[in-house]
């Protein structure tokens, strides 16, 4: 085989090629975040609009953008008139995982009227998986709305093990408020051996809500539970498997 070795006149000029190669692709790399940084600012402008439509496509294309820029607009977003466009700027906060978003949420969660933005909100905080999430998720776990408690189970279940050992932790020292405020969940997970503390959680602790829960999960234990609460608060709960929200027993076991 015959090797040639490029000397002189040919090897200046492979050099000032590679040169200008390695110059106009940085031209573009240069130009391509300037076309960045220009599109969101633009779209950033756009949340100022009166047209709540406008604002709400305005919120999903900065979360699909997941530009760091976007993350404090869209917070600030989430204090918007319109409940969609809060709903929106949750779910874009989610799909961006950046942790500032997380007390904002938490307060949504908490403190929002409208169902689909608690609800948005409790599916970002679980795609974000901070600790910081888990006893706000707990408490959604008793919003008035199915819809939102499922969400919860959801992210709960999302941020895993820092659930798992709060959770475990009370049902070991028998505390029977946590597992009350967490019953949801407990049941939703489905975990052979928890029934006996969630028992005691609906006997010291239990509502009307939470005691057709347990009749209509599908757990036997749980059904006949339910039966002697509501005999002995001479309350009437019916069987309705078929129709009702509420949690299944080990319908998110892992």
């Amino acid at each position: 085989m015959i090797h040639h070795k490029i000397t002189g006149p040919d090897k200046a000029l492979k050099t000032s090629q590679i040169i200008l190669l390695i110059f106009f692709f940085m031209l573009t790399m240069a130009a391509s975040q300037q076309n960045t940084e220009d599109k969101v600012d633009s779209l950033i402008k756009k949340l100022q609009s009166k047209n709540r439509h406008t604002r709400a496509q305005t919120v999903i294309a900065l979360g699909k953008l997941k530009d760091a820029r976007v993350i404090t607009p869209l917070i600030n977003a989430l204090n918007d008139t319109d409940s969609y466009v809060r709903g929106q700027a949750a779910w874009a906060l989610g799909e961006i995982k950046d942790t500032r978003a997380v007390q904002p949420l938490i307060t949504v969660l908490k403190n929002d009227d409208y169902l689909y933005v608690r609800q948005e909100s409790a599916k970002g905080l679980g795609k974000i998986k901070d600790n910081r999430a888990v006893q706000p998720l707990i408490n959604a776990l008793n919003d008035e709305y199915s819809d939102v408690r499922e969400e919860a189970v959801k992210a709960l279940i999302e941020i895993g093990a820092p659930v798992s050992e709060q959770l475990n932790h009370a049902l070991k020292e028998k505390d029977l408020r946590a597992v009350a405020d967490a019953y949801y969940f407990i049941i939703s997970v489905g975990e052979p051996g928890t029934e006996d503390m969630l028992i005691g959680a609906l006997h010291k602790y239990g509502n009307n809500r939470m005691a057709m829960d347990f009749l209509n999960c599908g757990n036997m234990q749980l059904k006949e539970a339910a039966y002697k609460w509501a005999k002995s608060h001479t309350y009437t709960i019916e069987e309705d498997i078929g129709t009702r929200d509420g949690p299944k027993w080990g319908r998110f076991k892992s």
